[in-house]
């Protein structure tokens, strides 16, 4: 899976709110400029309001009832933006020089939310750099080093001490800030599951395991605050791309995880899937998108870039139940051969592979063998290469003995295939039944032949 990250501002749901409150502010050195107030939806701020910076260096917001607690940014024009939270405090009072604001550095004066926020990003960029050093040895221990065991054992004792410390600097916050939001919002978020302290830690081998079974322990997904940070949303993205299997059943049990906990909360429910589904489109694999959609965003108002919603209705132009259209390839003659009349009245597989793809290559022969044993109880392939050089694709239908219908356009990734049948990789799978319609599509080679028991048998 690639590294991700989104892009999709939200409507701003409901979630605990404040009487007015006002923000005041005293620039030294000041210049005209325009200050601009944000609330943090997952890594995108959304603009909230704007005001000028006058000529005395005075700015000021008054925020009333009912606008959500959050992580707020404030910028100068467009420079860097300075981090603050907006909670329970009525009147939050903050001071810079120019140059501080540009950068994004302001000073609160007597803001206990504030210091609370301060505290915890002290102990976090502490704990950060910790494990970023052991990050580092680790990648410096030789393989070669006749202590490799011992140091790789010594280092991740060291991480595990690190993130103990961590979680217990970070749980001081409710007694030396209690009631603040850094306290009861960004201390389950930032807290790090730790093996040492669980009672089901014993059963798990290693530290990728446990993750993936404890990541949100900690969190409150009943309290749509969540989403009011950039931390959920980092939350996330790290399970999905540390502490997730990347092939499609890694990620929709993942993400079946992921929702079974966010449901709690209607806002959080839809931040979520917006989430998942930018994310999926972004970085794939796209076939998760439409999984997605389908299976947890019936019924919601869940806004969707223009990005998603090309894919998801490309997805769907293919989707289970839709009929499979029709193609007329040349084969190894250069004679065209159709689809539908190479499946009709059969189980069809349009397999999607080519010869360039070390996964196929490595896949293709279980999947023939599975065609050989299937073949004399109504099921038929038509094997499309996505390759463009034919001596290539003949030689890999020779050495694998497929005497399957094989057929390719010759062109690569620049084939009208591609478009026809959304594809993104190969190996890709599509399951037709006897009247022409997809009946499944999207599994890994492996499940192939649980496939043709339930439909065949």
């Amino acid at each position: 899976m690639k590294k991700l990250f989104l892009l999709l501002p939200l409507l701003l749901p409901l979630s605990p709110a404040f009487s007015q409150t006002s923000i005041t502010a005293q620039i030294k050195n000041p210049q005209p400029g325009k200050i601009y107030l944000s609330l943090q939806k997952g890594v995108q701020p959304a603009l909230i309001d704007s005001t000028d910076l006058d000529t005395k260096g005075n700015f000021s917001f008054t925020l009333t009832e009912g606008f959500p607690q959050g992580v707020y940014q404030l910028q100068l024009d467009k420079f860097k933006q300075a981090p603050l939270i907006i909670a329970n405090e009525k009147k939050i009072t903050l001071a810079a020089s120019y140059d501080e604001l540009k950068e994004g550095t302001i000073q609160f004066v007597a803001s206990k939310e504030n210091d609370a926020y301060a505290v915890l990003s002290n102990f976090f960029s502490i704990y950060s750099k910790e494990v970023d050093s052991l990050k580092q040895i680790i990648t410096e221990i030789s393989r070669f080093d006749p202590k490799y065991d011992a140091k790789l054992r010594q280092t991740k004792t060291d991480y595990s001490r690190a993130v103990v410390r961590f979680n217990n600097s970070i749980r001081l916050l409710p007694n030396l800030f209690p009631g603040t939001f850094a306290a009861q919002v960004l201390l389950p978020l930032y807290l790090v599951p730790d093996r040492s302290e669980s009672k089901s830690g014993k059963d798990f081998d290693t530290e990728e395991a446990f993750q993936h079974a404890h990541f949100f322990d900690d969190i409150n997904f009943t309290d749509s605050r969540i989403i009011n940070t950039a931390t959920y949303e980092t939350k996330l993205f790290t399970y999905l791309d540390s502490y997730t299997e990347h092939t499609d059943d890694g990620f929709k049990e993942s993400v079946d995880n992921i929702m079974l906990k966010a449901k709690q909360n209607d806002a959080v429910r839809d931040f979520t899937i917006s989430y998942l589904l930018d994310v999926f489109t972004k970085k794939g694999p796209p076939q998760m998108v439409e999984y997605v959609h389908d299976n947890f965003s019936q019924g919601c108002e869940i806004p969707m870039n223009a990005e998603t919603e090309k894919l998801l209705n490309k997805l769907k132009q293919v989707g289970i139940g839709t009929p499979a259209p029709e193609l007329a390839i040349s084969d190894i003659n250069y004679k065209p051969l159709s689809l539908k009349a190479t499946i009709k009245g059969k189980l069809g597989m349009i397999y999607f592979w080519a010869s360039s793809c070390p996964h196929c290559m490595e896949h293709t022969p279980k999947v023939y063998d599975v065609y050989q044993k299937y073949k004399s109880k109504g099921f038929e392939v038509y094997a499309v290469s996505l390759d463009n050089d034919y001596a290539a694709w003949l030689k890999a239908i020779q050495d694998m003995k497929l005497e399957w219908i094989n057929v390719s356009e010759l062109k690569g990734w620049q084939s009208e295939v591609i478009a026809t049948y959304a594809l993104e990789r190969t190996p890709t799978i599509f399951l037709v039944d006897k009247a022409g319609n997809i009946l499944d599509k999207n599994f890994s080679p492996s499940e192939l032949e649980s496939k043709l028991k339930k439909y065949l048998e």
